[in-house]
């Protein structure tokens, strides 16, 4: 997505520091992304997060268009969301 009005942001529930430390490494997860420590801290609960994982996208104008998507739905939900910003320009 590079060079594409895009943004991924994460948020991590793993209680172990170390263990999460290991899977940014080994998954090369480069995105920002912040640990919220287990799946009732403040981020799940303000977002309503009850399962892992957990896909939210979010259109230009922050609005919540899918919620809890499947991953293996994400890049065509993404393609929609770019398809349409074009189409607004």
């Amino acid at each position: 997505m590079r060079g594409k009005p895009f943004v991924l942001l994460g948020v991590n529930s793993d209680r172990d520091l170390d263990a999460l430390r290991l899977v940014v490494a080994k998954e090369n997860i480069t995105w920002r992304s912040w640990r919220d420590k287990d799946i009732n801290g403040p981020i799940h609960t303000r977002w309503q997060v009850s399962r892992r994982p957990a896909i939210h996208l979010l259109d230009a104008q922050g609005v919540i268009r899918y919620r809890d998507i499947a991953p293996e739905e994400v890049d065509d939900a993404i393609g929609q969301l770019l398809a349409e910003m074009k189409k607004s320009k």
